[in-house]
């Protein structure tokens, strides 16, 4: 007589194997601790390759610059002369401004600051807005370029602010030094991460005011910590004009003073006086 084995009668290994409440809870827990471990770094991987591309953005402005000079036999590009006390488009503040609208009464309508480049040959507008813009500037303000409408790009741009007499002229490779107390701080940067902490539309930040690229007049691109805010706009610049354009004076010293130092260590304007 063959015997035959019941359901319940079933050898250990063919057991049904099957995962118990408990189990399940803890396999969950543990993908859950994982997860807030591994976030953090996922979101450091993507901010540091966010600043990288912005970086390179900058790198390519930098040749774009660079060749513009070389064609206009050596100014770099800049917006129209000063037609005011407070005169944002003109070519002797630092902007981040790209096209002038038909809303502004000083100026007529067309390409400023860094902005030239996008009616010079064939710069791609893409280049101007970092990647990691926490105003999306990109979708909002390449639309506007070309309407009645100001347009604005991710990079503060330096034109002529903070270049002394007798360079004046803008030469890319004449841009002379500041002398700030008896401290002596060649004309370096070019163009750098905007961080306006300002109020409502007057706030713009790219990698959340963490970091900031910079680029200089060789070409190059560095990254930096905005330790102490020394690439911010404080939002108490905004009270006037005139501390708004104070504020930019000295970024563009710590800028250019990053170039050989620490941003941070520059001197301060007006501190020895």
């Amino acid at each position: 007589m063959i015997r035959t084995h019941s359901p319940t009668a079933l050898p250990p290994s063919f057991r049904s194997t099957g995962v118990t409440l408990i189990e399940l809870l803890v396999v969950i827990a543990i993908i859950g601790l994982l997860i807030s471990i591994l976030l953090p770094t996922l979101s450091h991987v993507r901010d540091n390759a966010r600043l990288v591309t912005c970086a390179a953005n900058l790198g390519q402005i930098g040749i774009a610059l660079i060749a513009y000079a070389d064609e206009h036999t050596g100014p770099i590009p800049r917006g129209p002369a000063r037609n005011g006390p407070y005169d944002f488009s003109c070519e002797e503040v630092a902007t981040n401004q790209l096209w002038i609208g038909d809303a502004n009464p000083l100026h007529s309508r067309g390409y400023t600051g860094i902005g030239l480049l996008l009616d010079w040959h064939s710069t791609p507008a893409r280049l101007l807005y970092c990647p990691a813009d926490d105003t999306r500037n990109q979708e909002e303000e390449l639309p506007r370029i070309g309407t009645d409408l100001d347009a604005y790009g991710s990079y503060t741009y330096r034109q002529l602010d903070q270049v002394p007499a007798p360079y004046a002229a803008g030469k890319l490779t004449e841009l002379g030094a500041n002398v700030i107390g008896n401290i002596s701080v060649p004309v370096e940067a070019l163009a750098f991460d905007t961080n306006s902490l300002g109020p409502g539309p007057y706030r713009h930040t790219n990698h959340k005011a963490a970091s900031v690229n910079v680029l200089f007049r060789d070409g190059s691109a560095r990254s930096f910590s905005n330790r102490r805010g020394v690439f911010s706009i404080p939002p108490e610049s905004f009270q006037s004009p005139t501390q708004i354009l104070e504020r930019l004076d000295q970024i563009l010293i710590n800028a250019d003073y990053g170039y050989s130092h620490a941003p941070q260590d520059a001197p301060k304007i007006g501190a020895s006086e």
